[in-house]
């Protein structure tokens, strides 16, 4: 039982401690490097994983991530629009300008490495 808490806890404080990795990538500068690579985030408010997503970036950095709301047609429409535009399938989807897609959560390396890659934005 003991060790059923500790995992719980350990996956509860993953995102923050991520957040606050130093040897990680800065997530603000890397939420402004997504955005200016025109990198797309789709995602739904209601959605535990991008929840996660946007919690691995921290509340300093959530609001430079180039995110796009798919779940709030009448609030957003046209953020909804593009969701269905772009085929959003499953939340949270990362798409690059070259429409190459990544689905789930990402890791704040993954991302880095993913848009640091030759060709890729």
């Amino acid at each position: 039982m003991l060790f059923s808490s500790l995992g719980g806890l350990a996956l509860m404080l993953a995102p923050a401690l991520a957040a606050s990795n130093p040897s990680g990538p800065n997530p603000v500068s890397l939420a402004e490097r997504l955005s200016e690579a025109k990198v797309v985030y789709y995602g739904s408010w209601r959605c535990p994983a991008c929840q996660a997503q946007t919690r691995l970036f921290g509340e300093e950095a959530a609001p430079s991530l180039p995110y796009v709301e798919c779940a709030k047609p009448k609030e957003l429409p046209d953020q909804a629009k593009a969701c269905v535009a772009a085929g959003i399938r499953a939340y949270p989807t990362w798409i690059l300008p070259s429409g190459e897609r990544r689905e789930g959560v990402q890791s704040l390396e993954e991302l880095e490495v993913w848009i640091s890659q030759p060709n890729q934005s």
